[in-house]
């Protein structure tokens, strides 16, 4: 309705112009006064959310500094280093080493009880027993330190504090120690201290003018070394029961590869935010300090929505306006409108009213001087007109019999062309696999023959290494060291396992070079003898990535059906050519089917069927079947026409088919036919002569 009245009213079309025109313009002042509005907030919101990330990472540091030379002066108390070295001196079982034990705990307790910033102080031997402890119940334990931070006097600069995950509780944990050195300077043990993390979620929870969707949070990675798992961190809990596999985000991913900035960006949740964010990089930690961008920018939406609105109001003024202008440019036109279709019904003698002296009175009296030379021009055109109908016609009919002659030889010369390219690709393909076959061939040989003697030789040096075992039942401190560095036990289990994968690997790449080398007969002009079954399984081999599980399909199922076979003499090459043009068709059907997402296909197997046989001692026949969703029947009669494809620009050229039907019916003297049911699938069946294989 209105693309009409757009084509047949040029009122409409003025007045329309000038409003969308008006309506441009005032979006696009909206839009400018909204980025730079956007871009000021955008300013001032990062330097609000950055002070505010500032004061909290610097509490924090202060914090941890604070708690550890509490800790490094506890460490220097003369009584307690004193009495910590001769209890590592003493026999647990007497009585002196009960008592320094017992004044060792009250003193350490009551240090605890002064400062809340510390959970547990505890003393740990050598081997990370723990001898005293300010909880009782750990004393006598195996305390196994993941990591700590070991406080330094000399060197207070290079102090690191890590967060980690205790093995034993499962919440987060920082552990500052200090060596407990003898006269010679040797570790005798350490004095460490678990802190009391309380205090980080209370600064963390803190709000520091960050209006409603304000919110600041540490985040961790707990993950593996293969992969990453990022958490909230609190003092009793990592991670969240709302988000049990993790949080992610773009700021939470830069934070954790240690960078700091700021950017905006969706949050864990999804919300689009501004935010900034520091790398607490000697904790293993990142703050992240964000900020709803719907909240954020509300002052530039209400600026960029009040100019659209009084812009809109001040357009509708001006196309009223714009409207009355233009009923005086139309009205005229519509005179002259007229006039010309009561000539165009053939009354020449008919004018147009001349209304004014401007432009338009002008193209009045024009257009009536047209009208009077349209008049004898009319009577001129009727002779020529009689005169031309006859030479076109004569003309017409044999442009039409060259025209059909000449598409029927492009038609035969496109095709002729086409069936060569293929066949020179083809040969070009062969070459090239047979070239990358035998390059690929000599290094894998010589790999899997030196297979056996490398095991031979990792098994003998083990059993090198067992003899000096059972010779020297203790060994040295460093070979205790290097046993444990390289995990001798599991080398012993692990490298037969390992030669054994790398001689099934180098097998395989065998198996790949002699199906690439039989595939590679494409450029084989002469007729050989050969194993049928052999081309079909070479292409299958090269076919393998494309039967193996995609993300929408499943695995394709190969089922063979061989029956014993003569060798037959024919192309092999162009045969093998065929066998990839019918399986790479079946392979396209079937992805197609399970990637259209129907439940019909989804609910069975995705299988090829391949079947040979003798029949009646004069013919080999191979079927290839598949159980995808069939060929409709206008689509089945012109499968074998060249250049018809049903598959997308690109994925197909139409002459695959088309080729391999020339292959078997004309080199070969076979039969290629199709038989295929709606929802149950197609079948390929290809007949070749036995007697005229034999005859050579």
């Amino acid at each position: 309705m209105v693309m009409n009245l757009w084509k047949k009213s040029l009122l409409f079309q003025l007045v329309s112009s000038f409003l969308i025109l008006s309506l441009v313009i005032i979006s696009l002042v909206g839009y400018m006064a909204f980025s730079q509005a956007k871009e000021s907030l955008k300013k001032s919101i990062f330097n609000e959310l950055n002070m505010a990330a500032s004061l909290k990472r610097e509490e924090l540091n202060h914090w941890v500094f604070d708690q550890s030379q509490v800790v490094l002066a506890l460490a220097r108390i003369p009584e307690i280093r004193t009495s910590a070295k001769t209890l590592f001196t003493l026999d647990k079982s007497t009585q002196e080493y009960k008592n320094i034990q017992t004044s060792l705990q009250t003193s350490l307790s009551a240090f605890t009880g002064k400062n809340s910033g510390l959970k547990e102080i505890f003393i740990l031997s050598r081997g990370g027993r723990i001898l005293v402890s300010t909880d009782a119940s750990q004393i006598g334990k195996y305390q196994p330190l993941v990591q700590y931070s070991d406080i330094q006097s000399e060197n207070q600069n290079a102090f690191v504090s890590n967060f980690y995950r205790s093995p034993i509780t499962g919440y987060p944990q920082i552990t500052l120690v200090d060596q407990i050195l003898d006269q010679e300077g040797k570790r005798l043990g350490l004095l460490a201290a678990h802190l009391n993390l309380d205090r980080i979620d209370e600064v963390i929870r803190e709000q520091t003018n960050l209006d409603q969707t304000g919110e600041t949070y540490l985040v961790g990675n707990i993950g593996s070394g293969l992969s990453n798992r990022y958490v909230f961190i609190a003092s009793q809990k990592l991670g969240s029961e709302e988000f049990p596999d993790g949080i992610n985000s773009a700021g939470i991913e830069q934070v954790m590869q240690g960078k700091s900035g700021e950017s905006l960006y969706r949050n864990y949740r999804g919300t689009p935010v501004i935010g900034v964010y520091y790398s607490l990089g000697n904790k293993d930690l990142g703050l992240i300090v964000e900020k709803s961008q719907a909240e954020a920018f509300i002052p530039a939406q209400h600026l960029a929505s009040y100019i659209l609105l009084i812009g809109l109001i001040l357009s509708g003024f001006m196309a009223v306006a714009m409207f009355f202008l233009g009923r005086q440019i139309v009205q005229p036109i519509l005179a002259i409108v007229k006039t010309a279709r009561v000539i165009s019904q053939g009354d020449f003698k008919q004018t147009a009213p001349v209304l004014s002296n401007n432009e338009i009175g002008l193209l009045a009296k024009t257009f009536n001087q047209m009208t009077g030379q349209l008049q004898i021009y009319y009577h001129q055109l009727e002779d020529y007109n009689r005169n031309l109908e006859l030479k076109v016609t004569e003309r017409t009919q044999e442009l039409e019999d060259k025209n059909q002659c000449l598409i029927d030889t492009l038609k035969e010369l496109k095709q002729t062309q086409s069936q060569l390219i293929q066949n020179e690709k083809m040969v070009s393909l062969g070459q090239l696999v047979a070239g990358v076959a035998h390059e690929i061939n000599n290094p894998v040989s010589f790999i899997y023959g030196n297979l056996d003697f490398a095991s031979d030789y990792g098994k003998n040096l083990i059993k090198l290494v067992e003899a000096y075992q059972n010779t020297y039942p203790e060994p040295g401190e460093e070979i205790e060291e290097m046993i444990e560095q390289i995990d001798l036990e599991f080398i012993k289990t692990d490298l037969p396992k390992l030669y054994q994968s790398m001689k099934e690997g180098s097998n395989r790449i065998k198996q790949i070079v002699l199906s690439l080398k039989n595939f590679s007969r494409l450029d084989e002009s002469e007729q050989k003898r050969i194993n049928i079954h052999e081309g079909i399984d070479s292409t299958l081999q090269i076919l393998q990535t494309r039967l193996k599980p995609q993300s929408y399909c499943p695995a394709i199922q190969v089922i063979k059906n061989y029956d014993q076979l003569p060798l037959i003499n024919c192309y092999p090459g162009q045969l093998n050519q065929v066998y990839m043009n019918l399986l790479s068709n079946a392979i396209d059907a079937l992805q197609e089917c399970w990637e259209e997402q129907n439940q019909i296909y989804l609910s069975q197997q995705p299988q090829i069927t391949i079947t040979t046989r003798v029949i009646d001692q004069k013919w080999i026949e191979i079927l290839v079947k598949d159980n995808a969703s069939g060929i409709p029947p206008d689509v089945k009669s012109r499968i074998f026409d060249p250049f018809f494809t049903t598959k997308p620009v690109g994925k197909g050229t139409g002459l695959g088919l088309s080729i391999s039907y020339k292959i078997i019916v004309d080199k070969h003297q076979g039969q290629l036919k199709c038989s295929s049911k709606i929802g149950e699938g197609t079948e390929f069946m290809i007949k070749l002569p036995i007697v005229r294989s034999e005859l050579g």
